[in-house]
């Protein structure tokens, strides 16, 4: 939801720009957009600025970035509309807008720039602008009042406002002339971008442009010492060609345009935009190795790029091999089952399958046992049946304040007794408890008694929902696609993936793993939006035959449920979950139709 614009002081903004390029490996990455998603995205992957501008805009139709040059659209009002509904006060990263000049009359002008600075709008810049052309074109264009002066002209009015502003360029006389105006920040324009579909060819190398713009630079800090160059444009198309230009240059930074959000796929916009801010062509293998590493191991790995994850990961690694209790905190869906089971994998009991029993159904006399009374049997406890292999207690927020503090006994001594037995026994069990919440906000909340939430105390792996994650889905869709369908890798076409983060997802990573396996049905190396099923009503793809609200009415409820039986190779837990029932009912359920083995 678009909140209230940041209003933006000039001479703050600069000061904020000249410090972020202050260190020694660090640039200023300026994006230059059309759409709101594009914004977020490249804020999220570090950009210090964004310029809304028409070739955004057409971009995102499927044009070249040079259809702006033609009278197509009326420009101001085309960026005004879609920067003002999806870019201004959806981020709070400064927004410069490109204004074309000779789309408004001179006295037009000072009024327009008030307007903008009521937008919200940071700063200006002279786009579309006429450095683009050249010869006799150009020429006429300049005799009739049209040419690049009327840009300076322009720039000098945003200024008066209280505006910051970016003056594109391309010859010399252009720069000078932008430096007499006393222009914030200069951008070398190299010329349209080379590279993908609809590119223009450069015949120009990356060393070639950026001596070229090392020469523009040096005459603009002679007459404007202390000034902010950035270049843009020709033959740079990745963060390796970006670092190598701009040192040639020595410039301050870069304004990545096709390069963010037309070359690379929409899906992995926010990952280019930080390799632009990194650098670094080493910490470029660095985050490609990470992202292999996310996808190794058996089964499904815990898979993930985001803060949290990388936490995640790191407490299992460090929690994993010493077999003490763990508390596994997140929403149903996240991966706490997955968890519990690289728990498992990692620990010193991992010859023997672990055992999962439900807190909701637990009490003293089934976690320890008991002695039998008069007549009766001696009940053996789930503790005693987890001797050399792990216990795993799911909705342990339920066990019974009583039964809590035995357990806690029992992970401080190692030892136990059955309910109204008196001999001490021993269970070498670990013990990995599955809640809703942390581990801190379920003692805060009382759910925990004090003695338990201790013994826990830094033990703790917390698990977020998919909706605070939805940069990771890319990564989790190949994960989940390459567990279903090992034979060829999959990938989200950008259709697809703007679908997906727009989606709430109640039901986490086993939601999309239901919707991935779907949506594979039919798919070839892509999945495109029209072969995703609908989540909530929400989307118009292809219906899910095989969710329990909308099973064809020529479906038996048994061959439903014998499906997924199948499909999970007739592992209850798992064919519960994917049905959307719970395990209990499914059992009743494969009794009546005859299903049991």
């Amino acid at each position: 939801m678009t909140q209230a614009p940041v209003a933006h002081d000039r001479i703050q903004l600069l000061d904020d720009l000249r410090r972020a390029c202050a260190g020694r490996h660090t640039l200023l990455v300026g994006a230059a957009i059309g759409t709101g998603l594009a914004a977020r995205a490249a804020a999220r992957g570090g950009a210090d600025f964004l310029l809304a501008l028409a070739a955004g805009r057409f971009r995102t139709m499927g044009a070249s970035s040079i259809a702006t040059m033609l009278a197509l659209r009326d420009s101001n009002a085309l960026v005004a509309d879609f920067a003002c509904s999806e870019i201004v006060g959806a981020t709070p990263i400064p927004v410069f807008f490109g204004a074309c000049a000779w789309g408004l009359a001179e006295e037009e002008f000072s009024p327009f720039m008030e307007r903008l600075r009521g937008w919200g709008f940071a700063g200006v810049v002279n786009f579309p602008t006429v450095s683009h052309v050249d010869g006799r074109f150009r020429e006429a264009l300049e005799r009739t009042g049209l040419g690049f002066a009327r840009e300076v002209r322009l720039l000098e009015a945003a200024r008066a406002a209280g505006l910051a502003t970016v003056g594109y360029f391309r010859r010399r006389e252009e720069a000078l002339a932008l430096a007499r105006a006393g222009v914030d920040v200069y951008c070398f324009n190299i010329g349209w971008n080379a590279g993908g579909a609809v590119g223009v060819p450069s015949g120009e190398s990356v060393l070639q442009v950026g001596n070229r713009a090392r020469g523009h630079i040096k005459a603009i800090r002679t007459a404007d010492p202390g000034a902010l160059c950035v270049i843009e444009g020709g033959p740079i198309t990745t963060p390796q060609d970006m670092h190598e230009a701009c040192r040639e240059a020595r410039a301050d930074g870069y304004i990545g345009g096709s390069t963010i959000d037309r070359l690379p796929s929409e899906s992995s916009m926010e990952e280019m935009t930080a390799a632009f801010k990194l650098v670094s062509t080493l910490q470029r293998r660095i985050d490609r190795l990470e992202r292999r590493l996310d996808q190794t191991g058996q089964g499904m790995s815990l898979v993930g790029r985001t803060d949290a994850l990388v936490e995640a990961r790191a407490r299992l690694e460090h929690l994993g091999a010493d077999g003490g209790p763990v508390w596994v905190a997140g929403p149903d869906g996240s991966g706490r089952s997955l968890v519990a089971n690289l728990l498992h994998g990692r620990g010193p009991q991992r010859q023997r399958p672990p055992m999962t029993v439900d807190a909701r159904h637990l009490d003293g006399g089934w976690l320890f046992g008991a002695e039998p009374a008069e007549g009766g049997r001696r009940r053996l406890g789930w503790v005693e049946a987890a001797n050399g292999t792990t216990l795993v207690i799911e909705n342990a927020e339920g066990l019974a304040p009583g039964t809590q503090a035995e357990l806690a006994d029992f992970l401080e001594r190692g030892s136990f007794r059955r309910q109204g037995g008196q001999d001490s026994l021993r269970s070498n069990a670990r013990i990995i408890l599955i809640g809703t919440a942390g581990l801190e906000a379920s003692a805060g909340a009382g759910t925990l008694v004090p003695d338990l939430a201790r013994r826990l105390a830094r033990r703790d792996i917390d698990l977020p929902p998919l909706s605070e994650r939805l940069d990771d889905i890319p990564l989790l869709v190949e994960h989940f696609a390459a567990a279903l369908r090992p034979a060829a890798p999959v990938r989200l076409s950008p259709r697809a993936f703007r679908l997906l983060i727009a989606h709430d997802w109640p039901g986490n990573l086993r939601e999309l793993r239901a919707v991935v396996e779907q949506a594979l049905d039919g798919s070839g190396d892509v999945i495109e939006a029209e072969a995703l099923p609908s989540l909530d009503g929400k989307r118009t793809g292809r219906p899910r035959p095989d969710a329990p609200g909308d099973r064809s009415p020529k479906q038996s409820e048994r061959d439903w449920i014998l499906d997924g039986l199948r499909r999970h190779r007739f592992r209850r837990g798992e064919t519960a979950r994917f049905l959307g029932l719970s395990r209990k009912t499914l059992y009743n359920k494969m009794r009546h139709y005859g299903l049991l083995e």
